[in-house]
């Protein structure tokens, strides 16, 4: 089969499908990757061909700037409902659909895969009469959020010859569904067809280090800059733990100052490895961060800031996997208190060693490449 992946540009819109698209190189099939020009680099470090698309240079950024300044003034709980549409439906998409179109009638796809933030796989799929599959990138959009996007895209489906499809077109076929079921914090009745797939690659398999408890700290790539960094770091830095704490690509471990011997700062670091020797992660709730603690089995204190983080932490709150700090809620004490009770409680591992479970039952990269050959492979 030719499979088209495609995707917007954050790292935790790319990583999640990385998985899958290897599993079809690695079964033979040719991969060809869609994504904007500044992240096609990820693509081709994993080994798959990539061609850029979509929204890119200063005149994109700009608009994006002013989503953002709009956002900043709505409650961050809220701001999903507003960025979502705004952002994945109306700013990004009309550009995705004028460059992937060309290139999906030029390289001829039997399947489009896309991640739930690209939405304009969907479109030329229609257009063009090829299979389309949503590839989720944490726990499911709520309904009414794929709606409003759809709404704000509908003029593009009438303006190519299409009549729009309730949620953008996203649920037409199969849905690819990364979250396991208990840490879904989303009604999934707009979702037709639920296909589940394994989320994440984890290290090796391993206990936590011997010695002091290993606390790994990430707010990840968008809300790495945070102002709550510096006082979690302090926080966990003043307990008997020893502390890794990875600031982001474009992060500066020495902007957090001086700091004692029991703790760690990189930029990047082999999250995966990380995750299967830590005791406890802290982390803003970001899927990829999440989920893979939950895979390696790890309890752990979620921050969230913005978009699907306060679902994440949801789900890690009601499945017992987790404490959540929220907005304002983040202090020196609060993040003490909290770690204390990860450290000593064991319900919060034992639960999350039965999600870890729970995440290897789910079917592997390569077994859904399976079903997807036998759903829509050529006869």
């Amino acid at each position: 089969m030719r499979v088209l992946f495609s995707s917007t540009w954050g790292y935790g819109h790319i990583f999640p499908m990385l998985p899958l698209a290897r599993a079809f190189r690695d079964a033979g099939h040719d991969v060809l990757w869609a994504t904007s020009a500044e992240a096609t680099r990820h693509v081709a470090a994993a080994g798959l061909d990539a061609a850029p698309a979509g929204a890119a240079g200063p005149e994109f950024f700009k608009a994006l700037g002013r989503l953002h300044a709009i956002a900043a003034t709505i409650a961050p709980p809220e701001r999903a409902a507003f960025m979502y549409p705004s952002m994945f439906g109306e700013l990004l998409t009309p550009p995705m659909v004028a460059d992937l179109l060309p290139l999906a009638r030029d390289w001829q796809p039997d399947l489009m895969i896309h991640e739930h933030g690209e939405l304009a796989s969907p479109l030329v799929g229609a257009v063009l009469g090829t299979p389309s599959v949503t590839h989720s990138f944490g726990g499911a959009i709520p309904g009414e959020m794929v709606a409003a996007a759809a709404e704000k895209i509908a003029p593009l489906w009438t303006a190519h010859g299409q009549d729009p499809a309730p949620y953008a077109g996203c649920f037409t076929s199969l849905y690819l569904d990364i979250c396991p079921s208990s840490v879904q914090s989303v009604a999934m009745d707009h979702i037709r067809s639920v296909q589940p797939l394994r989320p994440v690659s984890r290290g090796a398999d391993r206990s936590p280090d011997d010695g002091p408890p290993l606390v790994y700290l990430t707010l990840g790539t968008v809300q790495n800059h945070a102002p709550i960094l510096p006082v979690v770091v302090a926080a966990l830095a003043a307990l008997p733990v020893r502390l890794l704490v990875a600031v982001g690509p474009d992060g500066d471990p020495g902007a957090l100052g001086e700091l004692p011997d029991n703790v760690h700062v990189e930029k990047w670091v082999d999250q995966p490895e990380v995750l299967e020797r830590s005791d406890v992660v802290v982390s803003h709730a970001g899927s990829g961060t999440f989920l893979g603690a939950l895979a390696a089995g790890r309890p752990q204190l979620c921050l969230p800031l913005a978009a699907d983080q306060f679902r994440n932490a949801a789900g890690g709150s009601r499945s017992g996997t987790a404490l959540v700090l929220g907005p304002g809620e983040v202090s020196a004490e609060s993040v003490t208190q909290a770690m204390s009770r990860l450290l000593s409680d064991e319900s919060f591992r034992d639960r999350a060693r039965e999600v870890s479970a729970e995440i290897a039952r789910m079917p592997s990269p390569a077994e859904v490449v399976d079903v997807l050959v036998e759903h829509f492979g050529r006869t």
